[in-house]
């Protein structure tokens, strides 16, 4: 949905709701229905709100917020039905047809632009109730409801060929009313001579239409019967060099390379640079500009430069301090001019401009001439910005002679953005221009043609939805508890961290699909279980490092590159110095494990050295046996306590403990000693120290 803050937009800022009543030159005059008071805020405001993703748009009372799905959601087949049906109520949009003459308008529609080759008032009126719902095309997209196959038997489906091979490229007009007629009594016809089971059955009207559509090519009869160049006008549309007469009107686009070298003061790199730049075919009015660091533009990067286009520029000089004038250009354009170059040709272009309902233009095969605006504009900006500066590769080798641009190069990325914005805003829009079409300063005559005009120059209501729209690279990226990492940065939002605990709640695969633009400073992500897409922030983690400032345009082949540049920085790096370390670490800790060992047999020999009652188990003391002593009821003896003697304790069976006499030297003989009878006469008791 496209907006424009004329009387009647409502928005939330905050907590404030407003309400536009008028303009008041720069000034916007509101009513704020929470505190249903007149406020007075200026155009910029408002802009830099729209800018910094704070100002909402209202929609019927309630926030248009949700980041809604791009082109590349769907397939040809759906863009291709949903371009018929926003064709087919567009005039009724506009007020050129009355609601009373929309079903003739029906009758009479051409067959070969009607979706799925059928129109009816009904479903007419059922694509005005989805526009107006949110005045967005997508929503004219047929849900999906599973696959229709046609089921036509081999036998209809011959008399249908013949049908329309009689037919279809006859001069002569006959009706696809009367050709079907045709049929159904040549099916009729047949009918009768066969059995009830053997019946054909007929085909519908808006079937036989459909088959008739994907078979018949119009062109060579409509060449025939209207000559080559109506026809040619028929199909082909119109191919004028009308020029524009009111802002917003064309726009014309372009690229060429800067005719200066740039360096990276950090890794000493040159770049020569391409720019790329937008402006109003009615009044000469720069749009925007994109710079890339390419031989030559892509898909994605015209997809940028057109988003830079679009964008009110606010806040341009407190990141560019030197720049004077203001830049007031912004809005969607009714077209787009470009030229008929290989690299301009670029269908998801085609596909993001049609969203917007942008007209796509092409000049005809080396007819550059038919945008000499901005060819005119580029020589200019060359001339007058980069040709002076050192490092200046001049407009030919000639001029250069041996001038050596590689070793004068002083200006760096970030001067070059400064640079270029000077160029633009105060060389170009507030330069007074004499040329033959345009005379006056393009900023004045910009502002002068909106208010005579009554333009209101428009904005998608969501200002995410449309940096989703222009996103120019898309990959999968699996979700960690740190963020997405790419390019060896990680970028983190609290939505994303609830979808992650979601996908592993659910057991999920945690791979999602992501989308950005040339600006990385914040990522879309695809959520599934809401249909919509949620935003990621870049950490600050590293930028530093690499000069990057996160209120600036942090550049995505800027940032790929230095990442690349650390990755073969540290593939570079000799890292034997490091497995030496670990086999020295290791060395070490056999040795400390060899000396403990040592130690503790040592002190194992001192303390059974120093022992004089030793236990029978390899010399170890009886104290460290604990529980062996009580558990054989032996009472453990001092050294001082062995010299006395032992006194007998009486045993459990009452019997006389016997008393052992001290032998005499040579009276103890094997021989001489009754072990039986020493044996009957122990008791069981416990021997007790005298």
């Amino acid at each position: 949905m496209l907006i424009d803050f004329k009387y009647g937009t409502q928005f939330r800022i905050g907590t404030n709701i407003y309400e536009v009543l008028r303009h008041r030159e720069d000034d916007v005059e509101l009513l704020n229905i929470t505190y249903d008071a007149k406020e007075l805020l200026s155009l910029n405001e408002i802009l830099s709100a729209y800018n910094e993703k704070r100002l909402i748009i209202l929609n019927e009372g309630q926030d248009t917020v949700v980041i809604e799905y791009s082109t590349k959601d769907y397939n040809d087949v759906q863009i291709d039905i949903m371009e018929k049906r926003y064709n087919a109520i567009e005039p009724i949009i506009e007020r050129e047809i009355k609601p009373s003459q929309i079903k003739i308008y029906a009758e009479n529609y051409p067959e070969e632009l009607k979706p799925n080759g059928s129109i009816s008032p009904a479903s007419i009126y059922r694509w005005l109730d989805l526009w107006y719902k949110r005045e967005n095309k997508f929503d004219l997209i047929p849900q999906t409801r599973g696959p229709k196959d046609r089921r036509v038997s081999t036998e209809v489906m011959t008399e249908v060929s013949r049908i329309i091979l009689k037919y279809g490229r006859k001069v002569e007009y006959v009706t696809i009313k009367d050709e079907y007629d045709v049929l159904d009594a040549e099916i009729k016809n047949i009918n009768l001579t066969r059995e009830a089971h053997e019946q054909l059955g007929i085909i519908s009207e808006s079937t036989y239409r459909r088959i008739r559509k994907k078979s018949v090519d119009t062109y060579e009869r409509d060449k025939e019967h209207m000559g080559e160049n109506q026809a040619d006008l028929k199909h082909n549309g119109v191919h004028s060099n009308s020029r524009a007469t009111r802002p917003l009107e064309c726009m014309e686009c372009d690229w060429t390379p800067i005719d200066c070298l740039i360096v990276d003061f950090e890794l000493d790199e040159l770049f020569r640079p391409v720019l790329m730049y937008g402006m109003d075919q009615a009044v000469g009015e720069p749009m925007g500009f994109h710079i890339i660091f390419k031989k030559e533009p892509d898909a994605g990067d015209w997809k940028q430069l057109i988003l830079h286009c679009i964008l009110p520029k606010t806040g341009l000089k407190e990141l560019y301090p030197r720049v004077e004038k203001n830049w007031t250009a912004y809005g969607v354009p009714q077209s787009i001019l470009l030229d008929n170059a290989k690299v301009n040709d670029a269908k998801e272009v085609e596909e993001v401009c049609s969203a917007l309902r942008i007209g796509l233009r092409y000049c005809e095969v080396a007819s550059g001439h038919q945008k000499g605006s901005v060819e005119h504009a580029l020589g200019n900006l060359n001339h007058k910005a980069f040709q002076g500066l050192v490092g200046s590769l001049f407009s030919n080798p000639t001029e250069r002679g041996q001038y050596d641009s590689a070793a004068k190069a002083v200006v760096d990325i970030k001067g070059l953005y400064h640079i270029a914005h000077i160029a633009i805003v105060d060389m170009v829009a507030n330069n007074f221009n004499r040329g033959e079409n345009i005379q006056g300063v393009p900023e004045h005559l910009w502002a002068k043609g909106l208010k005579e005009m009554k333009i209101h120059p428009r904005l998608p209501a969501n200002r995410q939805y449309l940096e989703l729209l222009f996103s120019s690279n898309s990959d999968t990226r699996s979700v960690g508890p740190r963020g997405i990492l790419i390019m060896g940065h990680h970028f983190f939002s609290d939505e994303l961290n609830e979808l992650r605990k979601r996908l592993e709640r659910e057991g999920r695969s945690r791979e999602v699909l992501i989308r950005y633009g040339s600006d990385l400073r914040a990522i879309y992500v695809k959520d599934e279980f809401n249909k919509r897409y949620i935003e990621a922030f870049i950490k600050s983690g590293g930028l530093e490092r690499k000069k990057m400032d996160k209120n600036t345009l942090i550049h995505a082949e800027l940032l790929a590159y230095l990442s690349n540049k650390d990755g073969s920085a540290y593939n570079d790096y000799d890292s034997s110095l490091q497995g030496r370390a670990r086999l020295n670490v290791e060395e070490i800790q056999k040795e400390c494990k060899l000396e403990y060992q040592g130690i503790h047999r040592r002190k194992r020999r001192e303390a059974a050295a120093n022992e004089t009652v030793a236990s029978a188990i390899k010399g170890v003391p009886i104290e460290q046996l604990p529980g062996l002593a009580e558990a054989m009821n032996i009472s453990i003896l001092n050294p001082e306590e062995s010299s006395r003697g032992i006194k007998s304790s009486k045993s459990v069976n009452n019997q006389d403990e016997t008393i052992i006499e001290k032998p005499e030297p040579g009276a103890l003989q094997v021989g001489n000693i009754d072990l039986d009878k020493i044996a009957d006469s122990w008791g069981s008791g416990q021997k007790e120290i005298c």
